[in-house]
Order: structure tokens, then C-alpha cells, then sequence
């Protein structure tokens, strides 16, 4: 497990590091090659996309958890019941997603998008219909990955994807416009799904699809486990998906650049983060299914996920200012300060992640929906009051206040209800993520700002200085002794002089 997890991680590590890069270098080429108010219609595009994604009312999880639990069990029919029953619900999701998406495209005046935009607009949401189903109908497989802990291959798939999206962007976009990137996604995600299927079947040879296997009290199993799942999909969708639109809305088309300048910078450095939180979630199922006790491993896991946020959204604090000068120009200014806010947001989701995943393996995430729908309803009710405040700003600091009343304050209170872990070295961490964090992110950030060249030669070497000091310094304050000990083990373990110990 402990190399399969290993591979997991630095895979994934490498997927985000080449997806951060093209990400850097696409994101100029979009807003040169389209404008501003194109890209932002392409950002408001896949928002939409992405809201989509609530149709599959929560069976993801419940498919990956069950197919984690059989290969456990090493139970073959169990598993081909699964996976039949799986195909047949996620292609009838599928379709019911693609007639709403469709709907939708013929009224764009729902989302704020005007009549000078409508109509390209409903022929990029028409074409991506296709999209929507190929997504719904890899759920089915998404399991598998997960469930035999192979992440590596799934982490490759995905980096095979976004240099085939990129490649292809570069050359359609010039010709097709914004629909040269529809195109380039449609046709990098028909191979992708191609190479899934084929690594699936490797992996798991007895894998096959039946109609008689398709299982009605299969589906009812699955949708006892889902039903609690929905609240939190349409939560995260809210919480993840809604700015684009709350900024059309609120604002205009050509400001969704803007502040999707701050929170793409902010996602990928949290792709980097999740390279090693997002692995856990089935170790923590198979510890249910082996009856362990899990305290000391959801502490242990979630110090190292608030050590790793940490580090990661200091480096950013400090940063970011002279790398979105460096990046998009000056027109971006406006987005320092949203990143310096939606920084909280994401600090508050590296103690979410562990939480979640011990109540979801536990099966007792019944109130956990419920507890994120709250945080969703909190998060667009003050971004719209304090957007009127604030403008831009007022949308993130409603993200961060949504953020923290679920992921911190809301889903520790379930935690505690179904568990008697003692969750103070956690919270300690989380505080003193947050302390760190806007001290040297504040302090950092100005000096950057006031007193060095803003050049990219200067920004690398401030990277090389400072970041090594930022990682000491989380290491010793954030991280328990035992975490400390075995950290240190692993690094000697790996030198010259460590081995030949």
C-alpha cells in the first residue's frame, strides 16, 4: 500500500506540475487569441459545465465506495454487478444532463449573457453535450483507480489529456476561435476515455458489462449510500462553480477574467496540495472495512495536509503579486487582492478534506450534505451582499466565510458527534496555518512589491531563497513530534550517507 500510495502521489505531483505549465502558458494565449470578453464566456462555459455535474446525484462516490469494499472482499460478482448496474445509471444521468444542458442553451439570458454573445454561446453549450455524457459514463470506471489505489494511472491519463488539449488549442484556436478550443476538448477527452477503458480492463481482467447483471437492489444500495451525497455535489457546485456567473450577473462578462485569474491560480496550486491529500480517501474505506481505529491517522493525515496547504499558499501569498504582473500584465492587478482572500478559502479545505473523507468511509456523512449545503447557501448569499460592498472582493470574502462555517466549524461539530477523536492538534495546526500564512504572505508579498525588480529572473531567485525557509518553518511549528521523527527518517533514509547507514 505504502508504494502504491508513493506512486500515487508522485504521479499526481507530475501531472499537476505539467498542468500548472500549460495552464501558465494557455492562459495568456486565450486572452490574446479571444479577448476578454470571449474568454470570459468560454470560463462561464465550462462553469456551466461543471454545474452540470450535480445530475449525478452523489453516485460517484457511492460506486467508488462500493467497488473499494468488494475488491477488498475479493468478490468478482459482486463487482461486475456494480459496475453493470453503474453503466446503465450513469448513461440515464447522462442523458437527463444533456437535455437540461441543451434547455439551457436556448435561454442564455438566464446566466447574464447578452444577446451579442447569445448565440455562440448556445452552439458551444449544443456541441459540449457530448462532453457531458462521455463524463457521466466514466464514473463507471473512476472506481477502479481509486479502489486498487492506482492513482498513478489515472494521474497519467489525465497529463496525456491536458498536453493533447493544449497542443490542439494552439493549433485550432487561430482558425476556429473559441471554437477551436470546444473542438480541442471534445476530441483530447474521446481519447483519454479511450485509454481509461483499456487500463481498467488491464487492471481488472474479469471486468465485463451485462444487462443481467444489472441489479435493481444494487441501485437501491447505491442510492442509500448517494442520497446524502446530492446536497454536498449541488453545495460544491455552488461553492466551486458559481463565481463566473455571480460576476456575469453582478458585474459584466469582460470582469470574469479577472477574478478567474486568482482562482485558477489558487486551484492549481491546490492540485499541487492534493497530490497527497486527495490519495486517502480509500485508505481510510478500507480501514472501515478492516474495523481499525482511525483517530491517529485522520491527525496525523490532516497535519500533513494543513503543513502542505500551508506551505503552498505562503509561497503563493508572496508571490503572486509579481508573478500576475509578470504573467497577464498590468490590466490584472485586481486580482492580487483576490487571491490574497480566496487564499482563507483554500486553507479552510486542507482541514475539510480528512474530515470528509473518514465520515464518507464511515458512511455517516448523512448531515455532512446538509452541513455543505449550509456553507453553499452562506457562500452566494454574502458574495452577492458584499459584492455590493466590495465588488470583486465581496465575492471571495464569501467564499472564504462559506468555506470556513462548513469545512471548519460545521464539519468538525460532525466529526466529534460520530467520533471521539481528540481533534485539538488539529485545530492548533489550522490556526497557526492561518497565523503563518498572512504573516509572511503580508510581509513577503510587500517587500516583493516595494523594494525588488519586478522581473522573472528576480522571482526565481526569491523562490530559491525563500521557499526552503518557508517549508522549515511549517514543518516545526505545524507538525507533531512522531510526524517530525518519521519525515526526517524518510528524507536521511534517501541521502548518500542514509543508506549506506
Amino acid at each position: 500500500m505504502k508504494k502504491q500510495l508513493f506512486a500515487s502521489s508522485f504521479f499526481r505531483l507530475i501531472e499537476n506540475i505539467i498542468l500548472v505549465s500549460i495552464s501558465l502558458l494557455l492562459t495568456p494565449f486565450f486572452i490574446k487569441t479571444l479577448g476578454n470578453n470571449d474568454y470570459g464566456l468560454w470560463l462561464l462555459t465550462l462553469s456551466i459545465l461543471g454545474w452540470f455535474n450535480v445530475i449525478d446525484l452523489g453516485f460517484p462516490a457511492a460506486v467508488q465506495r462500493q467497488i473499494t469494499i468488494a475488491l477488498e472482499k475479493k468478490d468478482n460478482a459482486h463487482i461486475n454487478t456494480i459496475f453493470s448496474t453503474s453503466i446503465v445509471l450513469f448513461g440515464s444521468l447522462g442523458i437527463i444532463s444533456t437535455i437540461g444542458l441543451y434547455t439551457l442553451s436556448q435561454f442564455p439570458m438566464i446566466v447574464g449573457v447578452d444577446n451579442t454573445s447569445a448565440t455562440t454561446f448556445s452552439s458551444i453549450l449544443t456541441l459540449l453535450m457530448i462532453k457531458v455524457l462521455w463524463d457521466f459514463l466514466m464514473n463507471a470506471f473512476h472506481g477502479f483507480f481509486s479502489g486498487m489505489l492506482r492513482y498513478d494511472i489515472d494521474a497519467n491519463i489525465s497529463t496525456f489529456n491536458s498536453i493533447i488539449k493544449a497542443v490542439l488549442v494552439f493549433i485550432l484556436i487561430p482558425q476556429m476561435h473559441i471554437f477551436g478550443a470546444v473542438a480541442a476538448t471534445l476530441l483530447a477527452d474521446f481519447l483519454s476515455n479511450i485509454l481509461k477503458i483499456y487500463f481498467v480492463k488491464k487492471l481488472y481482467p474479469p471486468l465485463r458489462f451485462s444487462r443481467t447483471f444489472v441489479c435493481f437492489s444494487e441501485l437501491k444500495e447505491l442510492f442509500n449510500f448517494s442520497k446524502h451525497v446530492i446536497a454536498s455535489g449541488i453545495a460544491n457546485s455552488l461553492n466551486t462553480k458559481s463565481a463566473p456567473i455571480l460576476v456575469t450577473k453582478l458585474f459584466e462578462l469582460t470582469l470574469v477574467p479577472i477574478y478567474s485569474i486568482a482562482n485558477r491560480l489558487s486551484t492549481l496550486v491546490e492540485g499541487f496540495a492534493k497530490s497527497i491529500t486527495a490519495i486517502f480517501q480509500p485508505v481510510f474505506t478500507r480501514m472501515v472495512a478492516r474495523d481499525e481505529d482511525m483517530e491517529e491517522m485522520y491527525n496525523n493525515v490532516s497535519l500533513i495536509n494543513i503543513t502542505v496547504y500551508s506551505i503552498l499558499y505562503q509561497s503563493l501569498f508572496i508571490f503572486c503579486g509579481m508573478f500576475i504582473v509578470l504573467w497577464v500584465g498590468d490590466n490584472f492587478t485586481d486580482s492580487i487582492l483576490l487571491v490574497n482572500l480566496l487564499i482563507f478559502t483554500f486553507l479552510c479545505r486542507s482541514l475539510g478534506w480528512s474530515t470528509k473523507a473518514v465520515l464518507l468511509a464511515q458512511a455517516n456523512h448523512k448531515f455532512l450534505t446538509l452541513t455543505n449545503l449550509a456553507g453553499a447557501l452562506i457562500n452566494i448569499t454574502s458574495s452577492i451582499i458584499l459584492a455590493h460592498y466590495f465588488g470583486l472582493q465581496g465575492i471571495a470574502l464569501g467564499s472564504a466565510l462559506g468555506f470556513f462555517c462548513t469545512d471548519v466549524v460545521l464539519n468538525l461539530y460532525l466529526l466529534k458527534r460520530y467520533n471521539n477523536f481528540n481533534i485539538t492538534p488539529v485545530i492548533r495546526g489550522f490556526l497557526l496555518s492561518v497565523v503563518l500564512t498572512y504573516t509572511f504572505g503580508i510581509l513577503g508579498q510587500t517587500i516583493l512589491e516595494q523594494y525588488v525588480e519586478q522581473s522573472w529572473f528576480m522571482l526565481i531567485i526569491f523562490t530559491i531563497v525563500l521557499f526552503p525557509f518557508i517549508v522549515v518553518t511549517n514543518w516545526f511549528f505545524i507538525l507533531n513530534k512522531t510526524l517530525k521523527k518519521q519525515s526526517i527518517s524518510i528524507i536521511t533514509s534517501k541521502l548518500p550517507f542514509g543508506n549506506k547507514a
